[in-house]
């Protein structure tokens, strides 16, 4: 069919909506069009003969399909997108557009080998940017004189998560390269729906003005429509815009040049691997946008693993409450739970007249889970006081209020739970990984920097469940190969270890345990700041996980993202070090006060058989002007307050905070 474009062309006259400072023509689905646009060049079309599949490419982002690489169909719901930034066109926005590499990818271990972080130097790049347009659009939210999109909070919850996994948590190459594209296409995302609200709708809403005299075109991704309206709105707006007509309406538009259709080369084409999840096939362009955001939104990876922990066994066994049809109810002895001080009073009680309490330790033969093994020979181990503060110097100085308030909980009171899964640990005890002989700490530090990037993997991807105390033990001693005789407790116990740790061996391409046990002569020895380090970590994450699951608990409300905002850095795991003295650890009783006072906060919707502290109260958080001693007074408050809940909702001791005292090194170039 043959079409004379330039037939009305007029070089001095004014272009409106409908005329084109170039155009093209193309053949999509049967049907011949003629395109204008307001722009130099006119993009390829995106597919119009839907159904078609969407899914990821070898640099993890959706090629044609993707809103931040190439102009999609106009929609109301998504009228944003068309305000994407073009690659090139912002330079403080240019990080938006960068690749990682496997230079950038630092790995953890010889043993998961394949999992590990990216470089803090590559994820320092993104932070003036995010927090920059973070802080922005939140100052918005706050000051909009209407309502405003959801979508905003939407994205900023999606930049912070995307950052915060950046930042702490291991894993394999692919992931992050998805988690850097999905943090760059909310970032894009977020920055256009700003620029949109504040910049473009303004004139939008003026639509049927002209655009202020030699207003140039925005550097935008810019998008494709057939509806007029929808042209004089983004003409108005300055927003690049192709609109699409059928051949045969071709009437009075002035078009200055034809052009050929710009082909996307800078797109990836290749599959992500040899069977891509496909994320939609449909002929929305809605849902194919929403459906791209719901792949990259990585709804909060946080999951309970104590939840977990109360419904499954260690290797796929019968529920622990679920008693087997064919089974007597179990007996329940009367035991004492890990940790608790049935022979010593609580300070300001009675030592006479101890209840009893249900027992904490089921006949688990008939469920063949792994049970502690005392040994044949020798007298019993007395267990260590969990209450109490391990006073040795390889174990980091402790916070005197968190210190008193564990070693002042009343274990007279039942605790709610009989469940032994909730006496579990969700990275090892910490006194557990020092005290011991120093050959012995050596070895078990040595491991857990070995395997730490595999445990924190799993609980990153939201399917690791806590270990007991004596599991934990295994682990550090490296003994995660099956061992002891085959119906033996011993086996049963190591024969999960190494599968409980299988999926990021997977992940990491190891088939096998590689290098365990350590020998003795290959183990280094730790100083004693490096020692604070690791244990501090450890504790500091154990203590982060179980605030969230007793929060859970307590409040019986999901709200980890709240519980978040009364640590330092926000974070789960991967605690970076300097927060050693920040937060509720801070030296300054003052800067540790903001943040006990979101804990008091929190603890207003905690049921629990011990009363709160009156100072505790609904006026906690709108209280101002605080003296020494109140505040004194509160940071024991809640400090007591948390670690008795903790027993009540768990039936052991809480991993209470620590802090680091030294002074930490810089970083070096290779991080």
């Amino acid at each position: 069919m043959e079409l004379d474009l330039l037939r009305n062309r007029d070089s001095g006259a004014s272009l409106g909506p409908f005329d084109g400072k170039v155009a093209a023509m193309a053949h999509n689905a049967g049907e011949h069009y003629f395109i204008t646009t307001n722009a130099d060049y006119v993009p390829a079309l995106p597919s119009l003969e839907l159904p078609h599949a969407v899914f990821l490419r070898t640099d993890m982002r959706y090629g044609s399909d993707d809103p931040t690489l190439w102009p999609q169909q106009f929609t109301q719901r998504y009228c944003h997108l068309a305000a994407i930034a073009r690659q090139g066109t912002r330079p403080e926005l240019e990080v938006l557009w960068w690749n990682p590499t496997r230079n950038d990818f630092l790995v953890g271990s010889a043993v998961t080998r394949g999992l590990g972080r990216l470089r803090n130097r590559c994820v320092s790049q993104f932070l003036p940017v995010v927090n920059d347009l973070v802080d922005r659009c939140k100052q918005y939210q706050c000051t909009s004189p209407t309502p405003i999109s959801p979508l905003f909070g939407q994205l900023i919850q999606q930049i912070l998560i995307w950052v915060e996994q950046l930042q702490s948590l291991p894993t394999t190459f692919p992931i992050i390269v998805f988690a850097v594209a999905s943090l760059q296409r909310a970032c894009l995302e977020l920055d256009a729906l700003y620029q949109y609200i504040t910049v473009y709708k303004p004139r939008i809403e003026n639509y049927l003005s002209a655009p202020p005299p030699n207003t140039p075109v925005s550097p935008c991704v810019g998008a494709f429509t057939t509806v007029p309206a929808v042209a004089q709105q983004l003409w108005a707006a300055c927003l690049p815009f192709w609109f699409l007509r059928p051949y045969y309406v071709f009437d009075a538009e002035n078009i200055l040049a034809v052009v050929p259709l710009q082909q996307p080369t800078h797109l990836v084409h290749g599959l992500a691997d040899e069977a891509p999840q496909i994320v939609y096939s449909g002929n929305s362009t809605e849902e194919k946008i929403a459906a791209i955001h719901l792949a990259g939104a990585n709804n909060r990876w946080y999951r309970d693993p104590f939840e977990t922990g109360q419904t499954h066994s260690l290797s796929k066994s019968p529920s622990l409450d679920a008693t087997p049809a064919s089974a007597p109810t179990p007996q329940l002895p009367t035991i004492h739970p890990t940790g608790s001080r049935a022979q010593r009073p609580v300070a300001g009680s009675s030592s006479q007249g101890i209840r009893s309490r249900p027992s904490f330790q089921p006949c688990m033969s008939q469920f063949n889970l792994p049970v502690f093994q005392t040994p044949a020979k020798g007298p019993a181990k007395i267990p260590r006081d969990k209450f109490s503060t391990l006073a040795i110097p390889e174990m980091p100085p402790s916070i005197v209020a968190w210190a008193e308030a564990l070693a002042q909980v009343d274990t007279e009171i039942t605790p709610f739970t009989s469940n032994p899964a909730d006496r579990r640990y969700v990275l090892p005890e910490p006194a557990l990984l020092i005290n011991s002989t120093p050959e012995q700490r050596w070895t078990f530090l040595h491991h857990w920097t070995l395997l730490k990037d595999g445990f924190l993997f799993m609980l990153g991807q939201g399917y690791s469940e806590p270990l007991s105390a004596q599991e934990w033990r295994d682990v550090l001693k490296g003994l995660l190969q099956k061992r002891g005789h085959p119906n033996s407790r011993t086996h049963r116990r190591s024969a999960g270890l190494e599968e409980r740790i299988r999926p990021a061996l997977e992940a990491s391409n190891v088939t096998s345990i590689e290098g365990f046990p350590a020998a003795p002569e290959t183990v280094p020895q730790f100083s004693l700041e490096k020692t604070h380090e690791i244990v501090w970590q450890v504790a500091e994450s154990n203590f982060r996980f179980e605030f969230c699951a007793l929060d859970k608990r307590a409040s019986k409300m999901d709200r980890a993202d709240e519980v978040r905002t009364c640590f330092a850095g926000q974070m789960l795991v991967g605690v970076p070090l300097e927060m050693g003295k920040r937060g509720l650890a801070a030296m300054a009783l003052e800067q540790r006060h903001v943040y006990i006072v979101r804990v008091a906060t929190l603890m207003l919707d905690w049921t629990t058989s011990s009363p709160r502290p009156s100072i505790v109260g609904p006026g906690v958080a709108r209280h101002l002007h605080w003296s020494q001693s109140q505040m004194q007074d509160l940071e024991r408050a809640v400090c007591r307050y948390y670690t008795q809940a903790f027993w009540e909702y768990f039936g052991r001791a809480a991993v209470v905070p620590m802090r680091l005292e030294h002074d930490l090194e810089k970083e070096n170039g290779q991080m």
